[in-house]
């Protein structure tokens, strides 16, 4: 079975020691045959990670971190073959917030099974705190 982006969250998630994220394609418009190359890219201050296409299983953990996080989601265009940032949904901005012992999401939508040629057919939204520890 081929992985075609969508995140894999299978594994068990240890939360605490700092805010997580992770990113989900989502099944709507077949999203992950209509973006194959995506990258979110995370920061706060001097901090920065990414899941990208190639991992997208990938959990980010960072080291104690923990408050409101800068958010780009950039897809590459196969007409012009240059990474172009992706607009948020209505109620969601380019900026993630996390507690230390929990973990949010980013996920990617296509708005089309067939887009008009050139365009960016794709958006973003976030999920603060999706899940939390108790400890």
């Amino acid at each position: 079975m081929s992985n075609l982006g969508t995140a894999n969250f299978g594994s068990v998630v240890e939360l605490g020691n700092g805010a997580q994220f992770w990113a989900y394609l989502s099944p709507e418009n077949e999203t992950s045959k209509m973006i194959r190359s995506w990258k979110v890219t995370i920061s706060q201050g001097n901090w920065s990670d990414s899941i990208t296409n190639e991992n997208p299983s990938k959990q980010i953990q960072t080291n104690g971190l923990s408050g409101n996080f800068n958010l780009n989601v950039e897809v590459l265009s196969g007409s012009t073959g240059m990474w172009q940032s992706l607009l948020p949904v209505q109620g969601s901005t380019n900026e993630i917030g996390c507690n230390s012992n929990c973990a949010s999401m980013v996920g990617i939508v296509a708005d089309s099974i067939s887009p008009p040629i050139g365009s960016i057919n794709a958006k973003f939204w976030t999920t603060w705190d999706a899940m939390c520890s108790t400890k």
